[in-house]
């Protein structure tokens, strides 16, 4: 097991199902268990006022984990931000003077239905889905080791 982690010592340990969502993103797109099936995932659980360690780790992932499907999902129902200005607060945090940096390429949405169903109280949460919606690790917090990251990933991919 990882540090910070929930999961099996077996590669091969299912968590649990991933339950039943549906939700409109920033990017105007419906995402839903259904529309991911057949493709892992990775459900970076947050809140739209979550600035750090979320931040960190929203850019952790990607800078290591390349080409790595991921949705963003609030646990907050009551915030007057919007999913755009989260996106954009999310992609300006590792902005330099110059206003250069990554924009995260991820959908964000909300996911308090989710969250609630999956018990998720910690922010960040990570849940790694493999391509058949099974819940094959979680990770409650910051990324300490990139190591440990990558090989959450491994269960997945």
């Amino acid at each position: 097991m990882f540090p910070g982690c929930i999961g099996g010592d077996d590669a091969n340990d299912i968590l649990r199902d991933m339950p039943d969502f549906e939700a409109v993103a920033d990017d105007g797109e419906t995402y839903s268990k259904s529309s991911m099936m057949g493709q892992s995932y990775i459900i970076l659980f947050s809140a739209e006022w979550c600035n750090n360690p979320c931040h960190i780790v929203m850019h952790a992932i990607y800078n290591n984990l390349d080409g790595a499907n991921v949705l963003v999902m609030s646990t907050d129902p009551n915030t007057d931000i919007t999913l755009n200005e989260w996106h954009e607060d999310a992609d300006d945090y590792d902005d330099d003077d110059n206003g250069t940096g990554v924009d995260l390429p991820y959908p964000f949405m909300k996911g308090v239905e989710a969250s609630q169903e999956l018990g998720i109280d910690a922010r960040p949460t990570l849940i790694f889905v493999n391509s058949n919606g099974d819940v094959m690790a979680e990770h409650e917090g910051g990324i300490d080791s990139i190591d440990d990251l990558k090989a959450m990933y491994d269960l997945i991919s």
